[in-house]
């Protein structure tokens, strides 16, 4: 009796895993992949932006705290200058100790990495913080950044 009891336990555990890795989650194709766009360090904190299937998305690989959302569509890049240092700017006055702007709603058809969205990333103190107010008046590209004055804007918003 012990015997078929064990049996049947293991039967029991074996089907429902199976069952259960089933339903874990879909095969990852080019339809639901998941894209990481473009990457920095700031102190030791390794920024991600992510393609999710249409959604913009900043992956932080720290426990540091976050707010806010990315609004502008991807695919999303770090404004840089001269090409390769992502653009950062400190402003002690509002409490921010990296100013980031992000790049996206990208415009395919100049042949560089080019939009019109641009959001800021704040880092402060212990936190990260998305910033809620988007600007989508011109075209920008990534690896030329941008103006001064539109950093210190979403620092001082």
């Amino acid at each position: 009796m012990k015997n078929i009891l064990l049996v049947v336990s293991i039967l029991f555990l074996v089907l429902s895993c199976k069952k259960d890795k089933e339903n874990l989650r879909q095969p990852v194709t080019e339809n639901n992949a998941a894209i990481v766009t473009d990457t920095t360090l700031i102190n030791g904190v390794l920024l991600e932006l992510i393609d999710n299937n249409g959604k913009a998305e900043l992956k932080i690989n720290s426990k540091i705290s976050r707010s806010g959302n990315i609004k502008i569509s991807p695919p999303c890049y770090f404004l840089r200058w001269e090409g390769n240092k992502v653009e950062n700017f400190p402003y002690p006055d509002a409490g921010v100790d990296h100013t980031l702007v992000i790049l996206g709603n990208i415009d395919k058809r100049s042949g560089r990495i080019c939009g019109k969205g641009l959001q800021g990333l704040l880092f402060k103190k212990d936190s990260i913080i998305i910033t809620p107010r988007t600007l989508t008046h011109s075209l920008t590209c990534a690896d030329s950044g941008a103006d001064e004055k539109i950093f210190w804007g979403f620092a001082h918003d």
